[in-house]
């Protein structure tokens, strides 16, 4: 009897690489088993949609890894370009591997292949010769266009040829081409590009590149007749110039961008039907009945496992394993996966397949024709032994290089020289490496099939226990697997176990689920798509004991679902008296899931807890890599099968849902989605619907989020215009007419003037925007007397029942503050806005809860008062757009008041309603609560409401005493100088009438005795009388001098201080005024003072110098009065200044002179 491996063969198109030239050459029957798969049909359609007369796109790269097959397709692609629509589906029809339906156009431009395989060689040069062969073969081109033929063999000896001359002289051979032959254009399909762009790069030759670049336009640009460049790559165009300069790479980057990437990688499921195909190419197979024993062998088990993709049917996977024989089942569903993640080492598919590589499935089966053994098995420690002898070193420097590793490290630790030890650490490390990706886990049922092609062997039970106690393997309990283990002090599974015991009973199992799942909020999807806003549920894990402790509005959602998690101590009968209560009810955002059958989570949930517990806290892991990781991976496992367990125990059909105190019919997501959208439509009754997605969003992208600021600076500045004077369509303008164009609240009024108001009726019966605007336009109303805070306006807005998103509220709430232009005044920081420009509004939607608002209506008796004082004082008020404009009326009277002297904002001397309209203007905050109620009131009026009517008694009495008022404090600083000056003259004794004479009398009597006096005050009086210029200046000087204080700034205090200062300062300067005389006088009648001194026996003199002391005889007497002056001038220093007590001798000094001379004879 003979047996497959006898005769195994391999396809013979498996065995060998396409070499296109070549094979093209040879015809059809180069493409004996070709398979035309879904890949293949989908990237031809690509590429035949390059040949439409419109397109654009010609220039294309087919890019994928070593042995996918891609010269296969362009030597398929070549023949089906080159036939007549006939022969296409022909071609299709022989090579299809599924039904070919009724997308692919077999009619088209024919087109002549021009086909070159990559060397190291110059491209430009190579694509002239492959043109020239080309046509050499074409007879009628080689008779009519000689001049052609020699143009391209003169032009490929040219070492310097210019790139864009090569893709001129395609395009000219292709216009020459249609007219001699029977084809439409020109197909220049490149194999192997990248050996040209590995030689451009080393030889640093950039026409080779530019080359590129000039056919791929020629080609964009060729319509009749076309020109369909392709080429094929092994990696993306850019990364032949990996370590090039960064310029170098600039300009590849730039001929890579002229191309249209098509990825070509075949999926896992056709990668294996090539496989089948590959062993047994045969229909007429004689060895089909031990094909059949051998899926009978394996179908089973495979099927049980999950081994079959679930892109192939049953019969198709039955089909493949016995096709497959003799690689077993497991190693057939790696190969995939394994092959390309090697085939960048030039290592593929095929080659494993065909060649006489060490351990691979030819050099396997022949060395089981030597031994005789039989029906061999290609098993999983089969294919590792392939690739550790062909890998080598390299295997451990790839993605997965630390588990190969691990798996080297563990198979030399095994003390036993058991082939099955070393097979099933083997199996376990492979399935390791590759098995997670395809979601094949190192499971005992799946290594006892692995090896023994069971689900369960005894001996491999023992095997794994053994392991499992030399710590050469761990078992994840989670996922089910075992997984290599190096080793490690710690007791993990003691840390855990501790650490859950620790955990349990401590935490609110409600609260662990909340912190370890992150549920995916739940969309309404009917009513979002009915409404054009997105609405979301928010998941919340609650206990029964919860239920009744929770917040009644949800937080940063729309609605919420809340997954009751049942307990031990609570009853059904709990649950249902919360879930049936009448308040449920009103409710309608909240939504109740009871799972109805519940599988442990407690248990999941602790593991999860307890794991991420010891990761964050113990501190021995920092050193322990192996235990941290082995840690994290659990972690991971667990927290995949506790995300499982709560999906499974709370969808839909396993669960039932409660709202609004009824239990609801939820089956289906479908069934999901429409109480989700019944919710939303419950809850929402009054939402807009507004249909521009930039916008109607709770979280605006940059770019939406500029489009809603230029919209609300043209909203402020273009108003009054149509279409706010947008030019072209920026998407402000797009967000505009969504909301207030169709909505009618920006319209026309009068005059082909615009302005927004109320929605219109009509307009808004689609997008239903009244409730919100009545809900903003009532928030202002309620703000008349107190400011509001915006932000809780923002929020009334967005709860239910408006839900408004917040990209969408700042833009409604500009629109109202338009619409009540001049009655709503804003605030930030408690601060009244005197201009809310676009720079306010800016930081408003930034930060709303910075600001607040209040209304003021201007009706009534207002309405007159802002036009009188406007006329009167600011009549520009009454042409501004925004009517009233309060604070254009009033800023008048707010900078008079603010630019008086300081003495006229603070003093007392003026009238009570004086000082009320001062208080009033001074403390004014508000425009119109200044000039309707404060200002008033000080004037002995009541204040002016929206509500009462005109008044004219009211009204004149007003404006009367605030006129009077005005006066008054405009005159109380000249008051304050006249009456300044008054006492200046009455302290001085002037007889000067008027301030200039004054002023002249003053200056002239001080330059008499400024040479005389050593009174500090005094020589200062006559500086600034004297530097002065002429007007009332001087007053005021001499006012500050005395008060020192400027009298701008004077309080009434200093000018009571001044009246007292000044009577003083007169005193001592008419002292000091007599006593100059009476030395001038002195000085008239006698030589000297001196003179006059010395007749004075026994009384001494002040003398001018020290050289001029009297000679009086010496009395004790004098000793002892001078030291009695000296004592009490002392006594005298903390109540009198120097000066004080230098006038004080002076005077008696000057008594002591005159009675001398009144006793002097004659």
């Amino acid at each position: 009897m003979s047996h497959i491996h006898d005769v195994l063969s391999i396809a013979p198109r498996y065995t060998r690489a396409v070499h296109i030239e070549h094979d093209f050459a040879v015809g059809t029957q180069a493409l004996a088993g070709y398979q035309a798969t879904p890949l293949v049909l989908q990237t031809l359609g690509r590429l035949l949609e390059g040949l439409h007369p419109t397109a654009t796109a010609r220039a294309f790269s087919l890019t994928g890894v070593y042995g996918t097959g891609k010269s296969a397709f362009g030597l398929f692609l070549a023949h089906y370009l080159s036939s007549s629509p006939e022969r296409r589906q022909q071609l299709l029809e022989q090579h299809q591997t599924v039904p070919l339906g009724d997308g692919l156009i077999y009619d088209g431009p024919r087109l002549l292949p021009v086909l070159l395989s990559g060397n190291n060689a110059s491209l430009r040069s190579d694509m002239l010769q492959a043109l020239y062969c080309v046509l050499q073969q074409q007879s009628d081109v080689c008779t009519h266009e000689p001049d052609l033929l020699e143009t391209l063999t003169r032009m490929q000896g040219d070492a310097n040829l210019d790139a864009q001359h090569v893709a001129d002289v395609i395009a000219q051979t292709n216009q020459r081409l249609v007219q001699h032959t029977s084809y439409d254009g020109i197909l220049l399909l490149i194999d192997e590009l990248g050996q040209y762009l590995e030689y451009a790069f080393y030889q640093n030759t950039l026409a080779d590149l530019f080359v590129l670049q000039a056919c791929a336009e020629m080609a964009a640009r060729s319509a009749q007749p076309p020109c369909l460049l392709v080429t094929i790559l092994h990696q993306a165009f850019d990364q032949y110039a990996a370590y090039a300069r960064v310029v170098q790479q600039s300009d590849w980057q730039k001929i890579a961008g002229r191309f249209e990437d098509i990825p070509f990688q075949e999926p896992d499921s056709q990668m294996l039907c090539m496989v089948g195909h590959a062993l047994c190419p045969d229909t007429a197979d004689v060895h089909t009945l031990n094909r059949q024993a051998w899926m009978n062998r394996f179908a089973v088990c495979a099927e049980t496992l999950a081994l079959r993709p679930s892109s192939i049917d049953p019969a198709t996977w039955e089909r493949l394993l016995a096709q497959t024989c003799p690689i077993h089942p497991l190693v057939l569903r790696l190969l995939p996966h394994l092959f390309r993640q090697f085939a960048q080492n030039e290592r593929s598919l095929f080659s494993f397949l065909t060649s006489q590589e060490p351990c691979g499935v030819a050099d396997f089966l022949a060395s089981y024709r030597c031994n005789g053994a039989y029906e061999p098995i290609y098993r999983l420690p089969d294919l590792y032994a392939y690739v550790e002898a062909n890998m080598g070193t390299g295997l451990y420097t790839r993605s997965r290089g630390r588990r190969w590793a691990e798996l080297t490290e563990s198979l030399a630790r095994v003390q036993t020289i058991d082939p099955l030890h070393h097979d099933v650490l083997m199996t376990i490390g492979v399935l390791n490496v590759f098995g997670q990706q395809q979601a094949i886990r190192a499971s005992k049922p799946m290594i006892s099939f692995a090896l023994r092609d069971c689900d369960d062997d005894p001996e491999i039970t023992q095997v794994l226990q053994q392991f499992i106690d030399d710590q050469l393997i761990v078992y994840r309990h989670y996922s089910d697997s075992y997984m290599l283990w190096e080793g490690s002090d710690l007791d993990l599974d003691t840390l855990v176990q501790e650490a859950t015991r620790r955990i349990g009973g401590q935490t609110d199992i409600a609260a662990l689920l909340q912190q370890s799942i992150e549920p995916v909020p739940l969309v309404a999807r009917k009513h979002s798509y009915q409404t054009g806003t997105v609405r979301h549920f928010a998941v919340r894990f609650v206990t029964v004991d919860g239920l009744t402790t929770m917040t009644p509005t949800t937080v940063r959602a729309d609605g919420e679902i809340l997954y009751i998690v049942p307990s031990d101590h609570a009853t059904g009968a709990d649950i249902q008296e919360w879930i049936r209560h009448a308040n449920r009810t009103k409710e309608t955002h909240r939504i109740a899931v009871l799972p109805s059958r519940v599988q442990r989570l407690d248990d999941l949930l602790l593991e999860v807890t307890a794991l991420r517990q010891i990761l964050e806290t113990q501190p021995e892991l920092e050193h322990d890599r192996v235990a941290r990781r082995e840690l994290a991976s659990r972690l991971t496992e667990a927290q995949h099968a506790l995300d499982q367990a709560v999906a499974w125990s709370y969808y839909p059909g396993h669960s039932t849902w409660w709202w609004c105190g009824q239990e609801q019919s939820v089956t289906t997501t479908r069934d999901r989605d429409h109480l989700l959208s019944r919710a939303c439509d419950a809850t929402y009754h009054a939402a807009p619907r507004v249909w521009n997605e930039l916008i109607v969003r709770r979280q605006l992208s940059s770019a939406s989020a500029k489009a809603r600021r230029n919209l609300v600076e043209a909203m402020l500045d273009h108003g009054y215009q149509a279409g706010l004077s947008f030019e072209g369509y920026p998407p402000e303008r797009a967000i505009y007419e969504s909301i207030f164009l169709e909505s009618g609240i920006h319209r026309e009024e009068q005059d082909d003037r615009w302005g927004f108001g109320p929605p219109d009726p009509v307009k808004d019966a689609s997008l239903h925007l009244t409730p919100a605007w009545n809900a903003l336009q009532n928030y202002l109303n309620a703000a008349q007397r107190e400011p509001q805070p915006i932000r809780q306006l923002f929020a009334l807005l967005e709860a239910p029942p408006y839900g408004v998103k917040a990209g969408v509220i700042p833009l409604l709430f500009v629109a109202v503050y338009l619409a009540n232009a001049g009655e709503i005044i804003l605030y930030e920081h408690g601060n009244y806005i005197t201009v809310p420009d676009i720079a306010v509004f800016e930081r408003l939607m930034r930060q709303p809860g910075y600001f607040s608002l209040r209304q003021s209506r201007t009706g009534g008796a207002r309405m007159a008062v802002y036009e009188r004082l406007a006329q009167k004082l600011a009549q520009y008020a009454l042409s501004k757009t925004v009517q009233p404009a309060l604070l254009d009326a009033i800023n008048p009277l707010l900078r008079l008041v603010h630019h008086l002297p300081e003495y006229s904002r603070h003093t007392g001397t003026i009238s009570a309603p004086a000082q009320g309209i001062r208080q009033a203007l001074l403390t004014a905050r508000e425009p119109d609560i200044a000039l309707f109620e404060t200002l008033p009131r000080a004037c002995g009026v009541d204040p002016f409401t929206a509500e009462t009517p005109f008044n004219e008694t009211q009204f004149e009495t007003f404006f009367a005493a605030l006129r009077n008022g005005l006066l008054e404090l405009q005159e109380a600083y000249p008051n304050l100088v006249n009456d300044v000056a008054e006492r200046i003259r009455a302290a001085f004794g002037a007889n000067a009438s008027d301030h200039a004479a004054l002023h002249e009398e003053l200056s002239l009597r001080c330059q008499g005795v400024t040479q005389t006096t050593t009174d500090h005050q005094i020589r200062a009086l006559s500086v600034r009388l004297q530097n002065t210029e002429p007007g009332d200046g001087w007053i005021e000087r001499v006012g500050a001098l005395v008060a020192q204080k400027p009298m701008s700034s004077w309080r009434d205090d200093d000018r009571q201080r001044f009246n007292r200062s000044i009577v003083e300062l007169g005193h001592r300067f008419c002292q000091t005024e007599r006593v100059t005389t009476i030395i001038r006088q002195q000085q008239a009648s006698t030589p000297t003072l001196q003179d006059t001194v010395d007749a004075l026996d026994p009384l001494p003199t002040v003398p001018d110098t020290p050289d001029r002391l009297p000679t009086v005889p010496d009395h004790p007497g004098m000793q002892q009065l001078q030291i009695q002056i000296q004592r009490t001038l002392d006594t005298q220093s903390e109540t009198l200044n120097d000066a004080q007590r230098v006038t004080v001798l002076w005077e008696i000094l000057q008594a002591l002179i005159e009675r001398t001379n009144e006793r002097k004879p004659e």
